[in-house]
């Protein structure tokens, strides 16, 4: 499991979602926008198990999620994270989180969506094995690894 450094958990605790990506039972990409909570430096979604990212994830672990920040670095370029890992399907829902979603994205005491309660409600948990992208996350991973 990779750590993740200050400022990754810092984008990853901002607004901004996450482009999950997944593999398609022929081999082809499926993309998915989430909402994500760190904890524990393992990042948090939830979904409904008949979706087809879990459906994915329950016959392929592996993952990509990618987040675009709000600033450019000092050449001007978008910053990104982007996070390789593998995710695990947690059976059932989970209130607790789906609210703590909604307070983060919508300013929502409670999830409005019907999901938050759902018997099809599941989280998904990623293990991070590795992080890329454009930002002082990158910098961070390469000054610690020099």
């Amino acid at each position: 499991m990779t750590v993740l450094p200050a400022p990754a958990q810092a984008l990853l605790g901002s607004d901004a979602v996450a482009h999950v990506w997944t593999c398609n039972p022929d081999g082809t990409p499926q993309v998915s926008v989430v909402w994500v909570i760190v904890q524990d430096d393992e990042i948090l979604f939830g979904a409904d198990v008949t979706s087809r990212k879990v459906r994915n994830l329950t016959v392929n672990d592996r993952v990509v999620l990618s987040v675009e920040d709000s600033e450019r670095n000092a050449r001007g370029f978008q910053r990104h994270l982007v996070v390789h890992g593998r995710a695990r399907v947690l059976p059932g829902p989970d209130p607790h989180l789906m609210d703590r979603l909604a307070r983060k994205y919508l300013g929502l005491h409670r999830h409005p969506l019907a999901l938050r309660d759902a018997p099809s409600a599941v989280v998904v948990q990623v293990t991070v094995e590795r992080i890329a992208g454009v930002g002082p996350w990158v910098d961070e991973v390469q000054l610690a690894s020099a």
